[in-house]
């Protein structure tokens, strides 16, 4: 996912036990963790990359939340089950502490994936806000493409923009078949229509096929959601970036971009927007993934300057920057140890769900953000974007 350089803070004021009666006493936190993952593949990773990842020390500190069922129970822990479960702990009229309404590393049962990932495989299983996200009509008989958008926060974006009534087509790897399904049933389930479109979008073809696809099936398209990508695995120096995975990493994560956004602009009307994701390694680079990082420092010049051309036409551009999110390539990208920490070294002490995102392409969709264009809204869990 996207990391920053680890941050030291101080602890933090907790809910009373009363609150929250099944929580366990502190933990403390280990190493931290530097590099990044992607949150979606949608190019073949290349043949040979390097698993080393290098370490770092934080400040050590402790952390109030490790929820009783994790790590104990063969069967996975829920990441929104525990977020009903403190909900419905906290005192009418607050919200629950943000520090504690997710599990929070340990996480003792997370296990390395193969690529490109599986959220159906992952411990905790993650929260997209299927549970929770209630929707108000803010994008009521619109259509969007959300390219990556069968697992991780393109599944949670898909389920909040059909809870305010959207029909959507995601956009997915053929090896991403079963989660693309989950996701389509979460989507019907809300009563709009989800267009299912597999194809790997380092083909140029391929970027203009779905934008058609979509348009054909669904009757027009309003939202563009530039949310593929791809990153290997963080190495000791840039002699490890060979060739082909930096050209790999810049055909999935900028070069499709500027092929599907060609091809949308045929069918957007004043009124519609594209939202990137982008990520906090565009301001905090870590060197183990510099092409990832590269990448997405492409995508803020990319969201800034085309977002200048088109807001004259009634387009607005804008991009949400993640930082570490619990996703399926982070246990692609990964290996168990350091699974256990992930996010650990944020201020909020935890790795981001992604519905905790839902909200922000949301709101960048909508007519509240009317005067939102070229902006990098971040939603990182404290990490700065500097």
């Amino acid at each position: 996912m996207h990391h920053a350089r680890p941050v030291a803070t101080s602890r933090r004021t907790l809910l009373s036990s009363s609150s929250i009666p099944s929580i366990r006493s502190l933990l403390p936190l280990p190493l931290s963790i530097t590099h990044s993952v992607a949150f979606h593949g949608h190019c073949q990773r290349p043949s040979v990359l390097s698993s080393h990842l290098t370490k770092r020390t934080f400040v050590s500190r402790s952390h109030p939340l490790s929820h009783p069922h994790s790590n104990s129970q063969s069967k996975p822990l829920d990441a929104a089950s525990v977020a009903r479960e403190i909900r419905s702990k906290t005192m009418s009229g607050q919200h629950p502490d943000p520090t504690q309404i997710y599990p929070n590393p340990p996480f003792n049962e997370a296990k390395e994936q193969d690529w490109p990932g599986s959220d159906s495989k992952m411990n905790p299983t993650p929260d997209w806000g299927q549970d929770s996200y209630k929707g108000s009509d803010k994008l009521k008989g619109q259509v969007a493409l959300i390219t990556g958008g069968d697992s991780g926060i393109g599944r949670a974006v898909a389920i909040a923009f059909s809870r305010e009534g959207c029909d959507v087509a995601i956009s997915y790897l053929p090896q991403e078949q079963g989660d693309a399904e989950d996701c389509k049933k979460m989507v019907e389930a809300s009563g709009k229509k989800c267009l299912l479109l597999p194809g790997d979008l380092c083909q140029k073809e391929q970027c203009s096929k779905i934008v058609e696809e979509t348009v054909a099936k669904l009757g027009k398209l309003n939202i563009l959601v530039l949310n593929h990508a791809f990153q290997g695995k963080s190495v000791s120096d840039i002699s490890k970036l060979d060739y082909d995975r930096v050209m790999r990493a810049f055909q999935t994560n900028i070069i499709s971009f500027f092929e599907i956004t060609k091809a949308a602009l045929n069918h957007l009307q004043r009124g519609s927007s594209i939202i990137t994701t982008g990520s906090i390694q565009a301001y905090r680079p870590s060197h183990g993934i510099l092409d990832y990082a590269s990448t997405k420092a492409a995508i803020v010049g990319f969201t800034k300057g085309l977002s200048q051309e088109l807001m004259p036409k009634g387009i607005r551009v804008n991009c949400v920057a993640p930082g570490p999110i619990w996703t399926p390539l982070v246990a692609a990208s990964f290996p168990d140890e350091k699974l256990k920490q992930f996010g650990g070294s944020y201020p909020a002490g935890r790795p981001g769900q992604p519905a905790e995102l839902a909200g922000a392409y949301v709101y960048l969709a909508s007519q509240a953000a009317s005067y939102v264009n070229s902006e990098v809204l971040g939603v990182t869990g404290g990490g700065m974007l500097m």
